[in-house]
């Protein structure tokens, strides 16, 4: 009996531990089916796809219903507290993982997903056409390459309520040109003009030197120099700042006879006055005396080179052979010997012989087309000068043109067996040419009134004359009247102010003939002796 009991012992003691093995492989099995029970951070069930999350959050997590525990049945044992311990040993498992799978986060994706579009900021198109006043430009729209010209206009698209569009145009040896003229209306095109400047380079439109100099030097060196009347220094000096023209220089040193010469100064240039001083005659050494005249009169008078004055006029020289020359604007030069005895007066009456050509020196920017009277003469070298040596006298319009550039217009009169000087400043063409410099002028009256004026050589009419648009610095005037001696001054003009010069003029002298000296006793007594003598013979032969 004992064996019995021990046998159904055994055998329900394994039939418990079969049912707990049972039991243990179904929890098992449902954990393996349903991983979210053990792990709550998963996402939700695999079989689901996972969406792409989106800017928009569902607010209320959709519910899922809960699962409720599976009671497990167990087949109950004969002993009634074996059937206790299994019931409660299932239920108290399950209950506890199951909330924390109710509500998950990846159920919100099930909301309609809204996808927010990129707009065009500035709405409707509208049009530039862009028109260029050259070829070869780049037009640049709100810093896009639009085109290049030609074709002609460059048409740009922008957008109308956009931001403002700035328009550039570019080309080479031009300024460049921007604008933001605003964005046109949709669907409209709008009109824009671009004027391109050219550059304008300071090396070519800068004129020659207007200015030149006069370099004195005498020998013995020394000497007072006197330009016009007016003392400058002792030599060597130079005088700078010289307007072109001629300027009467002067000499003078003690104990040396005094030197005069004209001198003419070009523009840009030095010009050398370099006089060789003479000593003066001793008291015992003997001259001679000649009274040049000269028809017409006021003729220059140069002896041995050197300047004496003007006709009429009694000279003292040393005995000798002397060269002279008598000159005049107008008529051609008259040259010729004169010994000279001491102690002995002698007179050199000429006739100058009126000229007919001058000759012309035209200063202006290399490369310029010189006109006179409408017939081109040539261009200007690259010393920027031209030359032309035999110009008929009398008035001659004159024209100098250069490609880019105003021309220059004026009317000169040409003086014969004279070299006339012409300076002529070119201004660049365009909208904002280079500033013209500030400018003065000349009130010119003269006693008698109505002679013709003359500045720097350009006739500017009659006196009395109230000039304009004469520009700063020294200026030569020249004065003419029939039957009065030309007058030359200069004056100094001053931007913005008007120079005042009152020249009164000389008459022509009348030459007054040298009386003959009277017949000396000598001659006189010759003349009787000779007179009887014939008287005699006349007598013998009746």
């Amino acid at each position: 009996m004992k064996k019995k009991l021990t046998s159904l012992l055994m055998v329900l003691m394994l039939c418990a531990i079969g049912l707990v093995a049972i039991t243990t492989a179904t929890d098992a099995d449902d954990d393996f089916k349903n991983p979210a029970i053990d792990n709550p951070d998963l996402p939700g069930p695999i079989s689901e796809p996972i969406p792409i999350p989106t800017t928009t959050r569902t607010t209320e997590p959709t519910p899922v219903p809960t699962t409720e525990p599976t009671t497990i049945r167990t087949t109950e044992p004969t002993p009634t507290h074996t059937e206790t311990i299994v019931s409660t040993t299932v239920p108290t498992t399950e209950p506890t993982k199951i909330p924390t799978t109710t509500v998950t986060t990846a159920h919100a994706t099930t909301e309609p997903t809204i996808t927010i579009e990129p707009t065009h900021i500035g709405g409707g198109v509208g049009y530039f056409d862009v028109y260029v006043n050259v070829n070869g430009a780049t037009v640049t729209v709100a810093g896009n390459v639009a085109g290049t010209t030609p074709p002609n206009p460059v048409t740009a698209e922008v957008y109308s309520t956009g931001a403002p569009a700035t328009i550039t145009v570019t080309a080479p040896n031009y300024v460049t040109w921007s604008q933001t003229p605003g964005n046109p209306p949709e669907g409209q095109h709008v009109r824009i003009d671009a004027t391109l400047i050219p550059i304008v380079t300071t090396s070519p439109t800068t004129p020659p030197v207007q200015n030149g100099a006069i370099y004195a030097q005498s020998s013995p060196s020394g000497a007072a120099i006197s330009m016009n009347g007016n003392f400058y220094g002792y030599a060597p000096v130079t005088i700078p700042n010289l307007a072109p023209g001629t300027y009467s220089m002067r000499a003078t040193m003690s104990g040396y006879t005094t030197d005069s010469q004209l001198v003419n100064v070009y523009a840009g240039q030095t010009a050398y006055y370099s006089p060789s001083l003479q000593p003066s005659p001793q008291p015992p050494r003997n001259t001679g005396t000649v009274y040049v005249t000269s028809s017409p009169t006021a003729a220059l008078i140069y002896v041995d080179g050197n300047y004496n004055g003007k006709t009429p006029n009694t000279l003292t020289l040393y005995p000798g052979s002397h060269s002279f020359v008598i000159k005049m604007s107008g008529y051609n030069d008259y040259t010729t010997n004169v010994y000279v005895n001491a102690g002995q007066a002698q007179n050199l009456p000429v006739t100058l012989t009126p000229a007919i050509f001058g000759s012309v020196v035209i200063t202006s920017m290399p490369g310029a087309t010189v006109y006179m009277d409408s017939n081109s003469q040539g261009k200007i070298g690259s010393g920027g000068t031209l030359t032309l040596p035999s110009v008929t006298s009398g008035n001659h319009i004159f024209k100098v043109s250069q490609a880019g550039y105003n021309d220059w217009i004026n009317t000169v009169y040409i003086q014969p067996n004279y070299q006339n000087t012409i300076t002529a400043v070119l201004t660049p063409i365009g909208p904002n040419p280079t500033q013209v410099p500030a400018t003065g002028g000349l009130n010119i009256v003269s006693s008698p009134s109505g002679a013709e004026t003359y500045v720097d050589n350009l006739y500017k009419g009659y006196t009395p004359a109230m000039l304009t648009g004469i520009t700063p610095g020294v200026h030569s005037i020249t004065l003419k009247y029939t039957g009065y001696v030309d007058s030359s001054a200069s004056a100094t003009v001053n931007a913005g102010q008007t120079t005042p010069v009152a020249i009164t003029m000389t008459a022509a002298p009348v030459p007054t003939p040298t009386p003959k000296s009277a017949a000396s006793p000598v001659i006189m007594i010759g003349g009787l002796v000779a007179i009887l003598g014939i008287g005699m013979a006349i007598r013998r032969r009746k």
